[in-house]
């Protein structure tokens, strides 16, 4: 009898434990938030571009001002995937606590049958205007967070519309992105980038292995074979920045960046590092390209953010309603390597902003 007593015991304490989690995150408080994205480059109906943001405000039990869960498919302004449109009309919530410019690069013809070769092809869609950028900072005020992320700088956003968002946000592109790549001789490279190499080399693009690619403005191409490159792009928090966001922890970036230089008023909170050779670091510092550079950017008196990568770019569907233990980040970055960056930093990273914009005011629904 006390057999069977035990074993009940224990089957509802393993019960219990199983579906903690679940239950917990149904207890927590909802967060009221008017939250506007804008989004430009959505070619498929995957929504990757801005899937981790509406990820987060899933978990975090954001609400709109309606009481409402945020839709990926929809809460968005930029290009419809369904209707084959994008919008043209930007307008802000009033008022609003966060805006989120997720990427601007567009959509190209070749993108709306997969572009699998990753040709370049004409736009039919994308681009920040200088309407969009001045309904942006009109609505932006010292209560309210500004994020903007890589790719809303470079082509094909206007120059004159970049240098009006570099001097706002305090920041200035140096014509540089780059990425690090897996393996130089798979379909992750893009055919306008070999190509380029190939024509500006007068070489065949025989590489193989892990590399890095430095492209700028005028389609110039560096790349860094696998004998000169050591490691994955590192990034790293600054000391100061720790306090700030305290579950988010380094981590290796994988995907796309831009290379950005700040002004005084700006606080770089985390940077990239790169595990080059001798030889190769001296062949970017002649063009321009520094080893260690910045990765997050932040104005905090004016509440602004620059995100010099692709930090809401998430591929797979990840369920977001439970309360996750602090150590999860490190097992889904083990089984998800892919998205590793997504779950130690850019999540964390994103809950803090939340919960800080939500401490302004009255927050919870």
């Amino acid at each position: 009898m006390i057999k069977r007593i035990l074993g009940v015991i224990f089957i509802l304490l393993f019960f219990i434990l199983l579906f903690y989690p679940f239950l917990s995150w149904q207890f927590d408080s909802k967060k009221a938030l008017s939250v506007a994205v804008m989004d430009k480059t959505v070619p498929q109906n995957d929504y990757r571009e801005h899937k981790g943001l509406y990820w987060v405000l899933d978990h975090k039990k954001v609400r709109d001002p309606s009481g409402e869960s945020y839709q990926l498919e929809s809460d968005y302004y930029g290009y419809d995937p369904e209707e084959y449109q994008g919008d043209e009309s930007f307008e802000i919530p009033d008022p609003v606590d966060l805006i989120y410019v997720a990427d601007t690069y567009g959509v190209y013809d070749k993108d709306l049958q997969g572009n699998p070769l990753g040709e370049r092809s004409e736009l039919l869609y994308g681009g920040l205007t200088i309407y969009e950028w001045n309904q942006i900072m009109m609505n932006k005020t010292d209560e309210n967070t500004l994020i903007v992320e890589f790719n809303s700088l470079a082509s094909p956003t206007n120059p004159s519309v970049r240098k009006l968002v570099e001097k706002n946000l305090g920041i200035t592109w140096t014509g540089w992105i780059g990425r690090y790549f897996k393996e130089l001789d798979d379909g992750e490279v893009p055919v306008w980038l070999r190509e380029n190499w190939e024509r500006q080399h007068d070489q065949e693009w025989k590489f193989k292995g892990r590399g890095l690619a430095f492209v700028n403005d005028r389609d110039y191409v560096i790349v860094l074979p696998s004998e000169d490159v050591h490691d994955k792009v590192q990034f790293k928090w600054e000391k100061e920045a720790r306090s700030l966001y305290p579950d988010a922890v380094d981590g290796e970036y994988g995907y796309w960046f831009d290379i950005i230089q700040p002004t005084e008023e700006v606080d770089v909170e985390a940077r990239y590092e790169l595990a080059i050779s001798p030889k190769a670091e001296e062949l970017l510092e002649d063009n321009g390209i520094p080893a260690s550079f910045p990765a997050i950017l932040h104005n905090k008196e004016r509440k602004t953010y620059y995100f010099a990568g692709d930090y809401a770019d998430v591929g797979e569907d990840y369920y977001a309603r439970w309360s996750m233990p602090s150590w999860y980040k490190h097992v889904n970055s083990f089984f998800n390597a892919d998205d590793a960056f997504f779950w130690k930093v850019y999540a964390p990273l994103m809950k803090s902003i939340i919960d800080a914009q939500s401490s302004v005011g009255e927050s919870d629904v």
